[in-house]
């Protein structure tokens, strides 16, 4: 699988190159945790040394998918070996690490993060990331810096498990039936399973016994069904029938009966519904029964909730997810005990003589301890909070009360010196940190801390840390070499290499949130949208705004010119490839309105147009222009200019009114002379602005961004990509006055040695989906050259190699 990480590290370029004429020893230190995390981030680049971007790569990453992501983990652990030796906070290093994991395994195609869960046990991929705005779950189960036994890997499978039986049940999952995920997957198929947890006791029916139970089952369900209407709770003695008929079932095994898991399915299936909301006093009768026979224990029940407690009362819940939850209820118990010995320790402390002054002798030590158990304690208390437990042992703790009260007052008597000096000692503030405190942010320190309030604390650290920024920038002299966490202002190549990430990662999931939520092509049809009323939104196309059945507002928009509905699809057509392709983007669906095509969308709410002024964007906004390009150049889309972007209110950018897509295809030309409408594109903004130099400081056009796209859509088969254009194109095809018709027509003609006027509308529809997969295949080269003809960078090279298989 490779070369060892040693080697790794040694190959890997973590300081100025030879070429540069410094000796290595009198370049920028890097740190043992540095060096490992750059040689992860190298995975996020594909390999490409972060110093030397355009350069040849100087990771030798495996072409196998499996392979890569064996050394990618060894990789991330090492790294993790790294952090778990620094002595101080190893939050910043931490982030660092998921924010790297998280692009290497973005990066990856759909089929490449499916076949890798596959590969480590994952059950049924296909059923997870059905979502059009979110990314693929998978990403972070498969994330390494994770542990597997997070609850929200552990989550993630639940969801896939329960799809799986929805399906086999009869229902459909994504708009599809079980018959229609099996043509995807051949893998979704039922596996007998037949491991009894201890307490439960297998039987061999016969088939008129199975059918017995199957309509115990029913009968059971249905009075608990009809006990909850309207919200009321069941009698605890008909959930435990209903239990008890669903475990009658699971526990039955017989080799000889073909459908008896296909049955035992649907039957989890039907109980589940049954128990979409159960209360504590419903599960009374089951729970006792369960104790009886030896099925749970006792003390389960005072730190697991009542959703918890079901899946251990029925024989049906999957192996892992028992023993998850036997493991989680161990984890809480401990917990318990915890915070049961720290308040044991907070009584002594609040005895007759009050909290010790610091200025005492052992007042630090005391105070200290204190502090220290209060915070255990505070924590413990917040987390079993939040456990519900079916037989709740936990109440209001006056200890833990008086505990937290005590601490202001107290910090008020204490002298400002002191108080700086303790939390220096406690380790909650640096000495430099320390020293610009005031004693009321002292005193919100301790207090915070002592309550477990730790984003609090984090955040008033962080506020601490740029008035030492400030104060360090207004000295003559330089600054004391400190090490500064790498998500300040960064102090090397790493820092702000990882800065960039990190921005890249919120921006985009910053625009992925502000995305409407996905709403089914075929019910957006079949909506009444209204008259509606104008919007003055600008553009070329007459616009409207409609209330949706949905509640939300829509934007409908027509065609300016007649095209029977080809300027329409288009606009759809180009909303899915691109979302295909990975770009955050605002479904648009083709419909009509009052017997007229229309799009329709939902509005995107809380965006402004992004700004015009290219000396305003950052480098994530840049990379993300570079990738708009890309997209747009593959779809033909010339019109992507500044009101076409929109920021969303946490930053991200999003493009809208893809009503140009495809107009020029097989007329226009990647390069920066093509400027057919009045507007400028974002893109050509911002390399004209890269030539005048009037982008910001440090911001650059870097041809490594559009690799990302490139691979994206390299990944999609082509024929998915005619699929996804089909509409567009024959809707086209059929409308002569379309302006990229003419093009088509003549290839088509030349392709079929008959004259124009003899080619059909599909030989001319067909003739734009072969133009369109020829233009997807070449976006590389394409590319590459374009960077290296029209904008001289001379590092555009990479992208030749990048690509290779």
């Amino acid at each position: 699988m490779g070369t060892n990480s040693k080697t790794k590290h040694a190959a890997y370029t973590v300081g100025p190159s030879a070429s540069e004429g410094l000796p290595l020893e009198d370049g920028p230190k890097w740190t043992d945790v540095e060096i490992a995390l750059s040689v992860v981030e190298g995975f996020a680049l594909n390999g490409v040394d972060p110093e030397n971007p355009f350069e040849p790569t100087t990771l030798d990453l495996p072409d196998d998918i499996e392979e890569r992501y064996a050394m990618f983990v060894e990789a991330v652990h090492e790294a993790q070996a790294e952090i778990a030796k620094l002595s101080g906070d190893p939050t910043e290093f931490e982030d660092a690490l998921h924010t790297q994991c998280e692009l290497f395994l973005n990066g990856m195609t759909q089929d490449e993060l499916k076949e890798l869960a596959v590969g480590h046990g994952f059950k049924h991929p296909a059923l997870v990331g059905l979502s059009e705005t979110t990314g693929n779950p998978l990403v972070h189960w498969l994330d390494p810096s994770y542990p597997d036994d997070a609850i929200m890997k552990q989550t993630i499978q639940s969801v896939a498990i329960n799809r799986f039986v929805a399906l086999y049940s009869g229902e459909t999952v994504g708009g599809k039936t079980l018959e229609q995920w099996q043509q995807l997957d051949a893998s979704l198929v039922a596996t007998p399973s037949h491991s009894l947890p201890p307490g439960f006791t297998s039987w061999t029916p016969t088939a008129a016994e199975v059918q017995a139970a199957q309509e115990a089952i029913n009968s059971a369900a249905g009075a608990v069904e009809t006990a909850k209407v309207d919200g009321s709770w069941a009698d605890p003695d008909l959930v435990a029938t209903l239990i008890a008929a669903e475990n009658k079932l699971a526990t039955a095994h017989n080799p000889a009966l073909d459908d008896l898991e296909t049955i035992r399915s649907a039957a989890k299936h039907k109980v589940d519904q049954a128990f979409t909301d159960i209360g504590p006093h419903e599960l009374s009768a089951a729970i006792q029964a369960a104790k009886d026979h030896d099925q749970i224990a006792p003390f389960q029940a005072k730190v697991l909730n009542a959703h918890q407690i079901l899946k251990l009362l029925r024989a049906s819940t999957e192996k892992q997810e028992r023993l998850d939850l036997k493991h989680l209820a161990v984890e809480r118990a401990a917990t318990k005990v915890t915070f049961e010995a720290n308040i044991a320790e907070l009584q002594k402390a609040l005895g007759p003589g009050g909290l010790p002054s610091l200025a005492e002798p052992g007042g630090i030590a005391a105070m200290t301890k204190f502090l220290d158990h209060s915070h255990q304690a505070g924590v413990a208390y917040m987390d079993m909070g939040g456990w519900k437990p079916v037989e709740p042992t936990l109440s209001h703790n006056v200890t833990l009360q008086v505990a937290h009260t005590e601490i202001a007052p107290w910090a008020d008597q204490q002298e400002l010196k002191d108080l700086r000096a303790f939390v220096v000692s406690t380790g909650l503030l640096t000495t430099d940190q320390a020293a610009v405190a005031t004693k009321s942010l002292c005193k919100s320190m301790l207090v915070h801390q002592a309550y477990g309030s730790t984003a609090a604390v984090a955040s008033l650290k962080h506020s601490l840390q740029e008035k030492v920024a400030l104060k360090n920038s207004t000295k003559s002299l330089p600054p004391k070499a400190a090490k500064a966490p790498i998500l300040a202002v960064p102090r090397s190549a790493f820092g702000r290499q990882h800065a960039e990430m990190l921005s890249a990662l919120k921006q985009t999931k910053a625009a992925l949130a502000a995305l409407p939520k996905s709403v089914d092509p075929s019910v957006v049809a079949a909506w009444d949208f209204g008259a509606g009323k104008p919007a003055h939104l600008g553009g070329t196309h007459p616009k409207t705004l409609h209330t949706g059945p949905d509640g939300k507002t829509w934007l409908a928009k027509g065609e300016a010119t007649p095209r029977g509905g080809a300027v329409i699809a288009a606009e759809a057509a180009t909303s899915r490839a691109l979302h295909r392709a990975g770009l955050p983007v605002v479904p648009v669906f083709a419909t009509k309105i009052n017997g007229k095509p229309a799009s329709v969308q939902p509005m995107l709410v809380g965006a402004t147009e992004m700004s015009g002024n290219p000396s305003t964007w950052s480098q994530t906004d840049v990379d993300d222009i570079v990738r708009l390009h890309v997209a747009s150049w593959a779809l033909g889309n010339h019109d992507p200019h500044t009101g076409n972007v929109l920021r969303t209110g946490e930053g991200g950018l999003v493009p809208i009114d893809h009503g140009q897509s495809f107009k020029f295809y097989g007329q226009d030309k990647l390069s920066m002379s093509f400027r057919p409408n009045n507007t400028t594109a974002v893109y050509h903004q911002a390399y004209d602005a890269l030539k005048a130099g009037k982008l910001a400081k440090g911001v650059r056009v870097n041809p490594a961004a559009a690799h990302s796209m490139i691979k994206h859509l390299e990944s999609v088969p082509d024929a998915e990509w005619r699929g996804l254009l089909r509409s567009a194109a024959y809707a086209g095809a059929a409308q002569k006055q379309m302006k990229w018709a003419p093009a088509m027509r003549a290839r088509a003609a030349k392709q079929h040695g008959i004259a124009e006027t003899s080619v059909t509308t599909k030989q001319v529809a067909e003739a734009f989906l072969d133009y369109a997969v020829e233009r997807k295949k070449n976006l590389r080269k394409d590319f590459a050259e374009f960077f290296l003809g029209e904008l001289k960078l001379e590092n555009a090279a990479a992208l030749h190699h990048a690509g290779k298989t």
